[in-house]
């Protein structure tokens, strides 16, 4: 199923229909598609009643006429749930300029046909379950500028013809089975404003030649089998928008010269085998709104120059060895942040108590690192966090051994995860954990130094699936009023100092898969 912003980006090509010259007469053309007709089918017996000889041709749903020849020069049958094959004989319809089919549940092959549709300038056939291999012939249509076969279970390589369409601006493959490599000759493209070939099987390395492309705002590239470095060139596309090289196999270093890709917004390397330090050139791309470099094995201190990205919403830097402190001021800087990951690191120093200032935020993921000092209470001033990881760390409690972070989080009303099990925290439970966010449903708090009773207002929390005390120092009783966690499936309680037995109550929960005491 095609993503929303691929919709988007279609719409973004309109296309002028001009008059043609008309070969075929109106019977002629309605006996045409009337043949279509029988080729497709719907779950709806009525699909396309007025599809009739009894009704004018130009006056048929979906069909669009030249006024003054009469000649059928645009098709969309887009989301009319069709299904069986697209018939061969619609390339006879050789006024047709647009045709599209996309979103439905057609099978079989593209035609080779179509090529016959010289004057075609739009053909979209995404988001069905189109089969075989893309035809050479569609190079025929050189008047094309709009090519979206995306979302198929399309196979074989990508024809080398297609680099003869010169008016491409809009080329999407992407989301079938292609494989073979990103063709280097692709670099005669020079109109092409957006080049989707991702979530295919492609092999080899990104063509130098791409940066070429001087007018490419969008490049997806992403989720293949691609090899080898970034290639510098691409810091040649000064018009691009969208970087997407994620889940490959790309090494190497990331090129400085990304650093000239003024106009981007979204750059996506995650998931490679790039290693060395994050470019401080990075830091120039002032229109950035998401980095994601996560997933690789990056070296080196976070550039304080990233700092300078203040349209940031989603920095992804987890699962690489980046070293060194969190940048102090990266809240006071990056306060558009909604998104913040950097666990599976080695990263060491305090928690920026500046990351209070980032009013947007929803995930801050600071696990496995090397973390110390204490858990800031500026973070209990992020009213729409969902997600608190600060697991596996070297965090300590404050000086009142209250572990009075916690009771700064009931500020932060959204929470659906606390989690920082694996630390140094010391102290007893406060009170005010049964007034933390009506939404937790995971809370951690195992293997750290917490001692005293289990207090009974946590049984306020009511939604609970995940609860998780184990390994620490606590004693007493388990509350009796653990029966109100109905939602719970995960309860760990062993490595304490607990007394008594276990509640009867217990037996009430009616999730709990696995209860370790």
């Amino acid at each position: 199923m095609a993503p929303l912003w691929f919709y988007s980006f279609i719409m973004l090509f309109i296309f002028s229909i001009s008059a043609l010259p008309h070969s075929l007469n109106t019977s002629q053309q309605q006996q045409l598609l009337l043949q279509f007709k029988t080729a497709i089918s719907n779950n709806n017996s009525s699909s396309l009643p007025d599809w009739t000889p009894l009704h004018p041709l130009c006056n048929w749903s979906a069909v669009t006429c030249d006024p003054s020849f009469h000649s059928v020069v645009a098709l969309n049958l887009s989301h009319m749930n069709l299904h069986g094959t697209i018939s061969p004989l619609l390339g006879n319809l050789s006024s047709v300029q647009s045709l599209d089919l996309s979103n439905n549940a057609l099978t079989s092959t593209i035609p080779p046909q179509l090529a016959q549709l010289t004057h075609l300038q739009v053909l979209l056939l995404y988001n069905n379950q189109l089969q075989g291999t893309i035809p050479p012939a569609l190079s025929a249509c050189r008047s094309l500028y709009v090519l979206a076969l995306s979302y198929n279970q399309l196979h074989g390589s990508i024809p080398p013809e297609l680099s003869l369409l010169t008016r491409l601006k809009f080329l999407a493959l992407g989301g079938n089975n292609l494989t073979g490599v990103i063709l280097p000759s692709f670099k005669n493209l020079s109109t092409l404003v957006k080049l989707y070939v991702g979530e295919n099987d492609l092999t080899g390395t990104i063509p130098s030649s791409l940066g070429n492309l001087s007018s490419l705002t969008y490049l997806y590239l992403a989720e293949n089998d691609l090899h080898g470095p970034i290639p510098p060139e691409l810091g040649m596309l000064t018009h691009l928008q969208i970087l997407c090289l994620f889940t490959n196999n790309l090494s190497g270093t990331i090129p400085s010269s990304l650093g000239n890709l003024s106009s981007l917004t979204n750059l996506g390397s995650a998931e490679n085998d790039l290693h060395g330090p994050i470019p401080p050139e990075l830091g120039t791309l002032t229109h950035l709104q998401t980095l994601h470099l996560w997933g690789n094995n990056l070296s080196g201190a976070i550039p304080y120059s990233l700092t300078n990205l203040s349209k940031l919403r989603d920095l992804g830097l987890t699962l690489n060895q980046l070293s060194g402190h969190i940048p102090r001021e990266i809240g006071t800087k990056l306060s558009n942040l909604q998104l913040l990951g950097l666990m599976g690191n080695q990263l060491s120093g305090k928690i920026p108590n500046s990351l209070g200032n980032c009013s947007n935020l929803t995930g801050l993921t600071l696990a496995k690192n090397q973390l110390s000092g204490i858990v800031p209470m500026e973070l209990g001033k992020l009213n729409l966090l969902t997600r608190l990881h600060l697991h596996t760390n070297q965090l300590v409690s404050d000086s009142s051994n209250t572990l009075s972070f916690l009771t700064s989080l009931t500020n932060c009303s959204h929470l659906q995860e606390i989690k920082v099990s694996d630390n140094h925290l010391t102290g007893i439970l406060p009170p005010s954990i049964g007034q933390l966010s009506s939404n937790l449903q995971f809370l951690e708090l195992s293997n750290n130094m917490i001692s005293g009773s289990i207090p009974q207002q946590i049984a306020n929390l009511t939604n609970l699936t995940y609860l998780s005390l184990s390994d620490n120092l606590l004693s007493g009783n388990i509350p009796s009023g653990i029966k109100r966690f109905q939602k719970l499936e995960r309860l760990y309680l062993g490595g304490n100092k607990l007394e008594g037995s276990i509640p009867s109550e217990i037996g009430q929960m009616q999730h709990l898969g696995l209860l370790k005491s």
